[in-house]
């Protein structure tokens, strides 16, 4: 078996396309981006949520409804984390 078999396996067409129209679209996205970053009416956060999309539609960042819900639960503990030593600092001040 030569070196190349294993790394290189079958060729799925599907795959292949899906990754072909998501570097043309991210080559495409990124070479404009400047027109995108320097049109103050999208906001940082519509810019990240088109380019997370992207990356979802293409297969880069692999989805699933569970996925989602422990990065919700996640972001929100984390908020609220934050939030918790924010209100105790404030009541150590009042303490002192």
């Amino acid at each position: 078996m030569f070196l190349s078999d294993r790394f290189w396996g079958a060729l799925d067409s599907g795959i292949f396309v899906k990754n072909a129209v998501g570097c043309i679209l991210c080559g495409w996205f990124f070479s404009t981006a400047t027109i995108f970053f320097e049109n103050q009416k999208w906001s940082l956060l519509s810019q990240t949520i088109l380019y997370f999309l992207l990356s979802i539609f293409v297969g880069w960042i692999p989805f699933s409804l569970k996925g989602f819900a422990i990065d919700i639960w996640t972001a929100f503990y984390l908020y609220f984390r934050f939030q918790m030593k924010i209100m105790n600092e404030g009541i150590d001040k009042r303490r002192d």
